[in-house]
């Protein structure tokens, strides 16, 4: 009964708009119709409010890109600015610490020094006969007591032979006549102390830098040396100690250039590495902070750099830039993608808008006519709108995922043609920015699936402490230092059945909305556990059950099937749901935050998530003790397998042509019902190399088969008129026909699980795809046949 209401009111309304199409384009005398946009020329012409309307949009969508742009922009000097304070407060502290522990090593030969002055030694023999004895090892022995940074003290006679050591007594015959501190101190009357190139033990393979001190008589003579030998690994201890980040380095030179000490350590100590900009920046002042393109091993840094006082050393602690930016990255990112989807808002406003003026009058000769038909049926079509309303909406973002993918596919295929094609960078620049907005596209449709529980999930066993750990790390730096995270994971959990990457998305949807609960600030529980249930949920690991303050969580979920499960709660200390709020909050395009904080979708896409991979979710939420989301997730069988290294993908500029050799001798057969996407893909993998027939739909394709051609591959999409992709792989299966299939498609409802496609043997990719994926996939499955 309410199924033929239903039928007669869709034949009613696609009535009215038949109507009004036939008003909009057909002329008055019954000749031909009007094209639309001549249609809509003549209207804009006749129409001043619609020029002032698409004006003002205009308009909008240029402030609002300028605002943008000049936001992210203002960020990213702010995040500069920021991190070149905190390397320059962090080197002044690492300078100082490197003069007071070189400081303490002058300080004894100083020392030696005054002594000796005052015993009255003015001469080389004196020098050489008085501090030979074993009372002088002594001395030397207990002057390197309390100083680790201090391997050794030793006297050295003017001629360059070692007068006493605090190593070891006696004194072997040793002259380093040869060595740079004695040629520099002998040949130059200074007072100034003598920092010696770094001199690798054979035996131990440790490094050591000589301080001396030249040794003169009253009248000026060259008496001797005393030499202190500093083990460069307390510099590297102490600069591992107060590294600040894992992206960044600390290094000690001499003032020519040469490297003494790292951390992270490098094998080459002792020579001139680099660049080295930090000399020309110490000509000019004696500290300063720059940007290095080319860092010692790992791409461009920002360089804090400060020369000691009263040595010839330079201290310089350094970042990757990158890293610097990665904050800066996600909010440029966060923020760009909130201004798309404003200017998208806008435009589909426009959109709307025009189409109202457009359609005004015709919408009004068919109204009364719509509404006398509508009017017998309005209470039956309410009910029934009501009970299937998350069914329409399910199939509306079928469809449109499927079309809206479809023409991303015909769009990305083409930019990467045309970045391939040419080195000149003002074509291959904007072609790879629209390449970034067909994945945003992407990723919207991805959104729109999930919303209405319909997204291909590939569901794979999950380490879930691994993931609580990698997304902690990741919510430390977006969420500020108002928030503190604790994670606490069960001993022995359990791998869960999910799709890691939407997963991780869910897990940073809650920390989000933990964030906007907390204004002022406060803690982010992540807990992880396992729960048997068993009928009536059973008792789970203890992960911290209980908030505080606040009674135990609740212990069933409603429509949970029995069995093993991983729990995975994200609790905050925020203000928390009234209890009408929190029986709303799974509702689609609920939300209580003010307009432009929320779209509504970001708890209905986590129990979509969650319900489609065959576990379940329940909120707890109580006003001023904050909110607790547990999700259930099924519990795998198979332990997580390790993830593969990725090949490095293929030159930004590679062209076209440089990848046909990889198809020759494939034949394939392209099936697609879209022109746009069929003709876009068939010059691409002929570029390749590929041998391609092209079919417009299942019945095309079979002919094609029965009349003798043998493709290699058969690449197809699913959602076809007549017969779909599926139906034809399983006509194709039915008569024996073993050829590999690949299913391209932009969304197919009987393939949002893998079960289907295992069915018949098939292989299936989503619109869009990259066009390389696509060829090596095709070359795989080639091979594999082969």
């Amino acid at each position: 009964m309410a199924s033929g209401s239903f039928r007669s009111i869709v034949v009613s309304l696609n009535h009215r708009q038949a109507l009004i199409s036939s008003d909009r384009t057909a002329q008055p005398n019954g000749g031909m119709p009007i094209p639309p946009i001549r249609h809509w020329q003549a209207h804009l012409r006749a129409s001043r409010p619609l020029r002032v309307l698409l004006l003002i949009g205009g308009l909008s969508v240029a402030v609002l890109l300028a605002a943008t742009v000049q936001y992210i922009d203002s960020m990213r000097d702010r995040e500069m600015e920021g991190a070149e304070r905190e390397l320059s407060t962090l080197n002044l502290s690492l300078a100082e610490q490197t003069a007071s522990a070189t400081q303490s090593v002058d300080l004894v030969l100083t020392t030696i020094i005054e002594q000796l002055k005052s015993d009255g030694i003015d001469t080389p023999e004196e020098y050489a006969r008085r501090m030979g004895g074993r009372d002088t090892y002594q001395m030397l022995r207990a002057r390197i007591t309390g100083l680790p940074q201090l391997d050794a003290v030793t006297m050295i006679a003017a001629d360059g032979h070692l007068i006493n050591f605090s190593r070891y007594y006696p004194i072997p015959p040793v002259n380093v006549s040869d060595r740079d501190y004695f040629a520099y101190l002998r040949d130059h009357d200074t007072t100034a102390p003598f920092i010696s190139e770094p001199v690798q033990n054979r035996g131990n393979g440790s490094w050591t830098v000589y301080l001396a001190r030249r040794i003169s008589g009253r009248d000026g003579s060259f008496v001797g040396l005393v030499l202190g030998a500093i083990e460069l690994s307390y510099f590297q201890r102490i600069y591992k100690a107060l590294q600040p980040d894992g992206d960044g380095s600390i290094s000690l030179w001499r003032r020519d250039g040469i490297l003494l000490a790292r951390h992270p350590v490098l094998p080459d100590i002792g020579r001139p590495l680099g660049q080295r900009h930090f000399l020309k920046v110490l000509e000019r002042a004696k500290s300063g902070v720059y940007f290095s393109s080319g860092g010692l091993n790992d791409g461009a840094r920002l360089v804090a750099t400060r020369a000691l006082a009263d040595y010839p050393l330079v201290v310089n602690v350094t970042r990757r830039l990158d890293a610097v930016l990665d904050k800066w990255r996600i909010q440029a990112w966060t923020i760009g993608a909130a201004s798309a989807v404003g200017i998208a808002a806008l435009l589909l406003s426009l959109w709307a808008l025009a189409r109202q003026f457009s359609a005004y009058e015709a919408a009004t000769r068919a109204t009364d006519a719509a509404r006398r038909a509508v009017e017998g049926r309005e209470q039956a079509e309410q009910a029934l709108r009501q009970s299937q309303k998350m069914e329409a909406i399910g199939q509306l973002t079928g469809g449109v995922a499927h079309d809206f993918n479809n023409l991303l596919q015909a769009i990305g295929i083409n930019l990467h043609v045309i970045d391939s094609r040419t080195d000149d960078e003002r074509i291959a620049g904007p072609a790879r920015l629209a390449l970034q907005a067909v994945e945003r596209g992407a990723t919207l449709t991805q959104h729109l699936l999930a919303f209405s529980r319909r997204q291909q999930l590939r569901p794979v066993p999950v380490d879930v402490a691994t993931l609580v750990e990698r997304t902690s790390r990741l919510l430390g730096r977006t969420l500020g230092q108002s928030v503190r995270i604790e994670t606490e994971v069960a001993p022995g959990l359990w791998p869960a059945m999910i799709d890691p990457t939407q997963l991780e998305m869910a897990v940073l949807n809650l920390a989000l909305n933990a964030r906007d609960a907390m204004p002022g600030g406060g803690t982010l529980w992540i807990l992880a556990g396992n729960r048997t249930v068993a009928g009536p949920a059973a008792g789970e690991q203890a992960i911290g059950s209980r908030l505080p303050g606040a009674g135990p969580l609740p212990v069933q979920v409603e429509g949970l099937a029995a069995g093993d499960y991983v729990v995975l709660r994200v609790r905050d200390t925020g203000t928390g749901m009234a209890a009408e709020v929190a029986a709303r909050a799974f509702e689609p395009f609920f939300t209580t935050k003010e307009v432009g904080r929320g779209t509504g979708l970001g708890l209905s896409m986590v129990h979509g998530l969650a319900t489609q991979s065959g576990g379940g979710v329940e909120l707890d939420s109580r006003p001023g003790l904050g909110t607790t989301v547990t999700l259930y997730l099924p519990r795998a069988e198979e332990q997580p397998a390790d993830v593969p290294t990725a090949p490095p993908p293929p030159p930004a500029k590679a062209r076209v042509a440089e990848t046909v050799p990889v198809g020759v001798g494939c034949a394939i057969l392209l099936v697609d019902d879209e022109e746009l996407v069929r003709s876009a893909t068939a010059s691409y993998l002929a570029q390749a190399g590929f041998a391609v027939r092209e079919a417009a739909d299942a019945a095309a394709a079979l002919s094609l088969l029965d009349h003798g051609f043998r493709p290699d591959v058969i690449v197809t999409d699913h959602m076809m008129p007549g017969m779909t992709g599926l139906e034809m792989a399983r006509t194709l299966r039915a008569r024996q026909d073993e050829t590999p299939i690949l299913m391209v498609t932009g969304y197919a409802e009987d393939l949002t699980s893998t079960a289907a496609a295992r069915e018949v043997s098939l292989t299936v990719l989503s619109k869009p795809i990259e066009p390389s994926r696509l060829v090596r996939s095709i070359r795989d499955m080639a091979s594999v046949e082969g």
